[in-house]
């Protein structure tokens, strides 16, 4: 399937960015054209006819420094008529495109988990439409009146109404025979081609159902924008260290990194080579040495957070990104823990810290691999209780950085071996408790 991109406008309202075009606004590092490809192309969407207008040689020399069209399959159409309504503006993509395509306004952001389902919904024109919208000025969006899940009515004033148009659709070539007779009327507004076409089509409705979306027409437009990004940066199965310490500190820091030409798997090579150096200094190190391992460790793990927010926040998330984050940190894992028992054993003398640094590792690595194979085997996250023991991967190494810090290491591996173990205990009984048979 293929995508239009309507960024032919020069955002006016947008007052600090008046002299370029308003898709290369940046958005927390990432221009919102970028936005949209990298959301569009997640979709599974493989061409792009970009549609300009205002400046379009700024958006092709744009497209060309950033390499945009190495990494997506871009045409720059220009729309001569930009400056009126945007119904031109896909209509002059009509050669570009065949049989079912996308039709999208440059200025949208999106959450691309949200649209999953949207290319598998048939019908010769379909809408993203949301009933429960809560990020954007309502007053300012266009409305839609429904029936039997079809829009019925589609305007801005609309007083009763069901549906906020989230500005997005798949559309037919069936739609340009419609936006040809609405232009020969004068009427070139995309609004107006959805109007024309409720008369005597079906508009389905693909519903969002309060989803986060946002149209970005003012500054502050885009300093929500920022502030909800970064906001959804984390996960849900978050652990509490990470909720409540580690993302206050990333947050601001992947903020920072999206403006640089830093990658998520640098980053990830960082936390790698952190964590390294903190095992290291644990296994031959005193104790302020050891103070200093437990900061490496824990400053190991935010990045460790970093990488993913970072990967997020410019929509470049890759399944090689995650497998290759997943392998590291079992390495660094291993790797600190083996240098806490290697050192403790070499200061004091003792062999039993070679025992317990074992049930340490043994824990840890049981802790990923239970969450990993629970999904396998049962096709479902492993959604926590209301009780879980804090052993995921943030709270031990905080519990690391106690340890080193405190010059507690035995009393640290301990905690890490036994809150390990019993988290995977607990996990095993889970399956019981929600009635599988042994």
């Amino acid at each position: 399937m293929q995508a239009i991109i309507l960024a032919a406008g020069d955002g006016t309202r947008l007052v600090d960015h008046q002299m370029r075009p308003k898709v290369l606004v940046e958005v927390a590092g990432l221009s919102l054209l970028e936005r949209s490809l990298a959301t569009f192309y997640d979709l599974g969407i493989r061409e792009f006819a970009v549609v300009t207008g205002y400046r379009h040689e700024q958006i092709a020399e744009f497209v060309a420094r950033r390499r945009l069209d190495r990494r997506y399959a871009i045409t720059l159409v220009h729309n001569p008529r930009w400056q009126e309504g945007n119904a031109y503006s896909v209509f002059a993509a009509r050669g570009l495109v065949k049989d079912r395509f996308m039709v999208a306004m440059g200025d949208h952001l999106y959450d691309p988990r949200l649209l999953r389902g949207l290319l598998r919904v048939r019908g010769d024109f379909v809408g993203v439409f949301d009933s429960a919208p809560s990020h954007i000025d309502l007053a300012e969006a266009t409305k839609a009146r429904s029936h039997r899940g079809h829009v019925r009515k589609v305007s801005r004033r609309l007083r009763a109404f069901q549906y906020a148009d989230a500005g997005l659709f798949i559309c037919s070539e069936r739609i340009f025979p419609v936006i040809e007779k609405c232009l020969a009327e004068g009427k070139d507004t995309w609004n107006s081609v959805k109007r024309e076409w409720v008369k005597g089509h079906d508009l389905h409705i693909y519903d969002l159902a309060g989803g986060f979306w946002l149209e970005i027409d003012t500054p502050q437009d885009l300093e929500r924008a920022e502030e909800l990004l970064l906001e959804r940066l984390g996960k849900p199965r978050d652990g509490v260290v990470s909720r409540n310490l580690n993302r206050r500190v990333s947050r601001p820091l992947s903020r920072f990194l999206v403006r640089t030409p830093v990658t998520p798997n640098q980053v990830s090579l960082l936390a790698f080579i952190l964590g390294l150096f903190s095992a290291l200094l644990f296994a031959t190190g005193e104790y302020l040495t050891l103070a200093l391992a437990g900061l490496f460790a824990q400053a190991s793990s935010i990045l460790d957070g970093s990488d993913g927010e970072l990967a997020r926040l410019r929509g470049t998330s890759s399944r090689f990104g995650g497998w290759m984050d997943a392998i590291l940190d079992r390495v660094v894992d291993a790797a600190i823990l083996y240098g806490m028992a290697a050192g403790l054993a070499l200061r004091s003398g003792e062999t039993w810290p070679w025992g317990l640094g074992f049930l340490a590792i043994v824990g840890s690595f049981l802790i990923s691999y239970s969450e990993s194979r629970y999904e396998t085997a049962f096709n479902r996250p492993l959604n926590g209780s209301q009780f879980e023991f804090p052993a995921k991967r943030d709270s031990r190494l905080f519990l690391v950085m106690l340890g080193g810090i405190l010059n507690q290491i035995g009393l640290a591996l301990w905690a890490i071996a036994l809150l390990s173990i019993a988290e995977v205990i607990r996990r095993l009984l889970t399956p019981l408790r929600r009635g599988s048979s042994l």
